[in-house]
C-alpha cells in the first residue's frame, strides 16, 4: 500500500529523544514515510539517528542541514520532499501513544473541509478551548499535527521569513480558517511531549525570546483596535506590572526593538478578514 502520510520531524539537539520517539513510531499500523531534518546540531543527534534508522523498518529519508532553519523552515523544507495526502508534523521530544496517528487520520477524512488535526498533549496540555462536538478550535499547536497537504501548500506552508520558532502554528491555523478551512482537536488522539517546562535548569533565553516577539507579529498580522486591550496588558505585564527579574525585562525590550524592523512585512502581509475562532485571548497574547 502506498504511504498517504509524510511523517515530518525536524531535529535539534535531540540526542536523548531518538530512542523513545522510534519505539513510538514503530507503532503505527498505517504505512507512513518518515522525512528528518537535522538543523545543525551541535550534539550526536545525526550520527545516533543515522545509525538507529540502518536497522528501522519504514520507509526513511534523513536530511542533515549545514544551518539552523528552526522550525517553520525546517518543516517547509521536508514537506517539498514528499508528495503524500497528509503530513503529519511531529516533535522530536514526543512519544505517540497507540493508535494517535491513525485517530487524526480517520477525523481528517470526515470532512474535506479540515485543514488540520491536533492530537492532545500529555502530560502538560496548551489551554484548549474547543467545540466538543465538532471538535473546532482557534488554534493547533505544531508538536503532534496531522494536515492536508493541499491546504497548506494553498496558503503557502508556515512564513519561514519572520518565524523562526514560537507562535508559527497559530498563524498557520488562523490563516486556515481566513482561508475557509477548519483546525481541529481531537482529544482522543494522545501523545507524549516532553516540554521544556518539564526540563528543569533549561535556559530559555531564546524561547522568551522569540515567544515575546512574534506574539507583536500575530497582533500586526491579525488584530484590530478593537484588540488592543490585549496588547497592551501584555506590554504592561513584561515591562510593568508582572514579576519578571531585570534580566528578562531587557531581554523582552530587545525583542521589542528586534520586532520593529518586520512592521513593513506584517502589514503587507496583512489578513484583514475576521474569523470568530480567531482568539487572541487563547494565546501567548494572553499569558
Amino acid at each position: 500500500m502506498t504511504p498517504e502520510i509524510d511523517v515530518l520531524i525536524v531535529l535539534y539537539n535531540s540526542t536523548r529523544f531518538i530512542q523513545p520517539l522510534l519505539d513510538s513510531l514503530r507503532r503505527l499500523t498505517i504505512p507512513v514515510t518518515l522525512y528528518f531534518l537535522d538543523n545543525a546540531s551541535t550534539d550526536n543527534t545525526a550520527e545516533k539517528l543515522g545509525l538507529l534508522l540502518q536497522q528501522f523498518p519504514m520507509r526513511t529519508y534523513f536530511l542533515r542541514s549545514l544551518k539552523n532553519n528552526g522550525f517553520a523552515g525546517g518543516m517547509n523544507l521536508l514537506a517539498k520532499q514528499g508528495a503524500a495526502e497528509y503530513l503529519f508534523l511531529l516533535n522530536p521530544d514526543t512519544e505517540l501513544e497507540e493508535g494517535c496517528l491513525e485517530r487524526l487520520l480517520a477525523r481528517l477524512k470526515v470532512d474535506p473541509k479540515i485543514a488540520v488535526c491536533e492530537a492532545r498533549q500529555q502530560p502538560r496540555e496548551h489551554p484548549k478551548t474547543y467545540d466538543p462536538k465538532t471538535g473546532e478550535t482557534s488554534w493547533c499547536t505544531g508538536a503532534a499535527v496531522l494536515v492536508r497537504r493541499r491546504a497548506f501548500e494553498e496558503i503557502g506552508g508556515f512564513d519561514a521569513r519572520i518565524f523562526f520558532m514560537y507562535c508559527e502554528d497559530v498563524d498557520l491555523s488562523w490563516k486556515f480558517w481566513q482561508r475557509g478551512w477548519k483546525c481541529i482537536y481531537v482529544p482522543e488522539a494522545v501523545v507524549r511531549h516532553y516540554t521544556q517546562d518539564l526540563s528543569p535548569g533549561k535556559r530559555r533565553i531564546l524561547e522568551n525570546y522569540f515567544s515575546f516577539r512574534n506574539s507583536l507579529f500575530l497582533f500586526y498580522r491579525f488584530g484590530c483596535w478593537n484588540d488592543k486591550r490585549v496588547l497592551y496588558n501584555f506590554l504592561l505585564s513584561r515591562f510593568l506590572f508582572g514579576r519578571y527579574s531585570l534580566r528578562s525585562r531587557l531581554l523582552y525590550a530587545f525583542a521589542f526593538l528586534d520586532h520593529i524592523r518586520y512592521i513593513p512585512y506584517l502589514l503587507r502581509t496583512r489578513c484583514a478578514t475576521r474569523h470568530p475562532w480567531i482568539r487572541f485571548e487563547e494565546t501567548s497574547l494572553a499569558d
